[in-house]
């Protein structure tokens, strides 16, 4: 059969589907069939060394039932290159002579059809008998070779056993296909380790980069596992910790129970036994389950001060103004400024005082955001804005059941969540004395104790204070304490009204109104002179406050593309009489030419920044300067 092929191209019937479809192949390819010897490739068994390593030891078994009958067991990869050979040694010597050694190609396309080969495309066992070889130097072996899988059904290798056709059994290819299973499953074990090792590795970083502690433990409280953010917080080393006891730890009870206790965000002051310190935490404890059976639990530690600068990010306990923010350049507004800071640059309390409306709160958040306190907290609170039964448990906290409709816990007080950072204390003119003499006390001490409670805890705050009261005369009059005065005076700063800075407005009117545009969504007008001075001989006896406030009301009725004097609210002109109305409008050049000169101040001299600023052309701009003799 296998010559009428070679010689006449003809298939016989009885020839199996396998062979015949390798056969021609195999031609197809230019196999020669009456190559001498095989083709040897260099190869890289370091690459193979994993594949090797598993295969060997079945291999070895499987050559211990074949030993001594003239059989070869060999290991090639997925090409079909020879990797590793186990057999007789007259047998290996006859496999070395036609190049059947280590590197040696045994794929159809380069030896035609043979077990190993025809394996591989077929991908699946088969055993190929003598003269079903298609090189001649193959006939007078038979074979049986079975593809080797990975985990995604790939084929990673080949394992064949060869041997003398005669002796060959139809029950060999049984034996390879049942070490190949044996291999595969081999391989799939040492995945499934490579993915739980991985997968170890992978949760032993994560939590090693999460800033809470992390400890598990068993039902008996042996530590299994401790995250690195533990041995900080202990100051010990993880190979002092695994297989201890956690009651070796600590000793609150709640934690080293032996029973499945659930703890969620529990606060407590935690003592850590061998190295003596305490540390105030929120702990979590959750029991862990195998098939319904309670085998251990896990702890997890987080300490407050870390909590609240969270929780202090998320609810915007944050200054969001810098100086960068703060409008102004009237000489003496510009020298408040450096005063703030000044301020900044030390830790020392700032007392601002100031009308209503004159941005004490927005000089507050600066001079935080310029201090080394800047990521830390800026905690706010309106001191006339609180009921005064209420005010301390907002600025000390309370502990649990300290009075009716006390939350359940206790809640910590602005002192507490401001710690590292600022407190702002605005309208402090408005406290009561009885809560002044507790202020005092926290500010001397740097500790507060919380309301109902015994517990002293220590806080790291700087005060900011404000008030629009003169706090001399209120000490005066006794309804401010001296001392408390002298604390929070340490850096004061005295805030220029509206009306002591007008040239100041201009400024701040192109600042609103262009907040004020984009936020509602209208282009930016064009302002006429009239309007900057019918605001400018306004008094402002809210100050900043209401000239945002009149802007705001004035866009929002406004459909227009031009903004004048006309559009205003009546309030603005009512306090003057007819007469001072008309001197308003005498004055009208004096203002023009102070809006130019501000405005070119405040673009450096660029014309065409200082005429779309003010909303008029270039050409305006210019005749401008030109008749009020402004230099260019």
């Amino acid at each position: 059969m296998w010559k009428r092929f070679i010689f006449k191209n003809e298939l016989d019937e009885k020839l199996s589907p396998i062979v015949k479809d390798s056969w021609i192949r195999s031609k197809k390819w230019r196999v020669n069939p009456f190559q001498p010897y095989g083709q040897v490739k260099k190869i890289d068994l370091e690459r193979y060394k994993t594949l090797i390593d598993w295969s060997v030891p079945l291999m070895e078994g499987l050559y211990s039932i074949v030993k001594g009958s003239g059989f070869l067991v060999m290991l090639c990869n997925e090409k079909g290159q020879l990797l590793k050979s186990i057999g007789d040694p007259d047998t290996q010597s006859m496999a070395n002579q036609i190049a059947f050694v280590e590197g040696a190609d045994w794929s159809e396309q380069v030896i035609g059809t043979n077990a190993i080969g025809t394996s591989i495309v077929i991908n699946q066992p088969v055993q190929i008998f003598a003269y079903e070889h298609y090189s001649q130097i193959c006939q007078s072996w038979t074979c049986s070779a079975a593809p080797i899988h990975d985990s995604k059904g790939s084929i990673i290798g080949v394992l064949n056993v060869s041997g003398p056709y005669e002796k060959v059994h139809p029950h060999t290819l049984g034996m390879v296909v049942s070490a190949v299973k044996a291999i595969e499953y081999q391989i799939k074990l040492n995945e499934n380790a490579e993915k739980n090792m991985m997968m170890q590795r992978f949760l032993e970083a994560t939590t090693n980069n999460m800033k809470e502690s992390i400890l598990i433990i068993d039902t008996e409280g042996k530590i299994i596992k401790a995250n690195d953010q533990l041995k900080k917080f202990i100051s010990l080393q993880q190979s002092c910790l695994e297989g201890k006891n956690i009651r070796e730890l600590f000793s609150n009870k709640s934690i080293v129970s032996n029973k499945p206790v659930y703890l969620q965000n529990r606060e407590m002051h935690l003592k850590v036994e061998l190295s003596g310190t305490t540390h105030h935490v929120l702990v979590d404890k959750t029991p862990i389950y195998k098939d319904k059976q309670w085998i251990g639990s896990m702890i997890i530690l987080k300490e407050i001060k870390t909590v609240r600068q969270f929780v202090n990010r998320l609810s915007g306990n944050q200054a969001k103004i810098t100086f960068a923010d703060i409008i102004g350049q009237h000489p003496r507004f510009m020298q408040k400024i450096n005063e703030a800071k000044l301020a900044a640059a030390t830790d020392s309390n700032v007392l601002i005082l100031g009308e209503s409306g004159t941005g004490k709160e927005m000089f507050a958040q600066a001079i935080h955001n310029e201090s080394n306190r800047k990521h830390k907290p800026f905690i706010a609170i309106n001191c006339a804005g609180i009921p005064r039964d209420l005010l301390g448990s907002e600025l000390f906290g309370y502990v649990d059941g300290a009075f009716t409709g006390a939350k359940k816990g206790g809640s910590a007080g602005k002192f507490e969540l401001a710690d590292g950072g600022t407190l702002f204390l605005d309208e402090i003119g408005e406290m009561s004395l009885e809560m002044q003499a507790l202020l005092l006390r926290v500010i001397q001490e740097k500790e507060v104790m919380r309301i109902g409670g015994h517990k002293v805890i220590p806080v790291d705050v700087r005060i900011i204070a404000a008030t629009n009261k003169n706090l001399r005369d209120e000490v005066e009059k006794g309804s401010f304490r001296e001392d408390l005065f002298f604390r929070l005076n340490v850096m004061p700063i005295t805030l220029t009204p509206l009306r002591e800075r007008k040239e100041d407005i201009p400024l701040l009117v192109h600042h609103f109104i262009d907040k004020l545009s984009k936020k509602l969504n209208k282009p930016f007008p064009e302002i006429r002179p009239d309007f900057f001075e019918a605001l400018i001989q306004y008094d402002w006896p809210g100050n900043i406050r209401e000239l945002q406030n009149i802007l705001e009301r004035t866009l929002n009725r406004h459909t227009q593309s031009v903004l004048s004097a006309k559009d205003l609210p009546e309030e603005v002109f009512q306090m003057f009489s007819g007469s001072k109305k008309m001197e308003m409008f005498v004055h009208r050049d004096d203002i023009k030419k102070q809006s130019i000169v501000q405005a070119l101040h405040l673009f450096n001299g660029n014309i065409t920044k200082a005429a779309r600023y003010l909303g008029i052309s270039r050409s305006t701009f210019y005749r401008q300067m030109k008749k009020f003799k402004i230099p260019y």
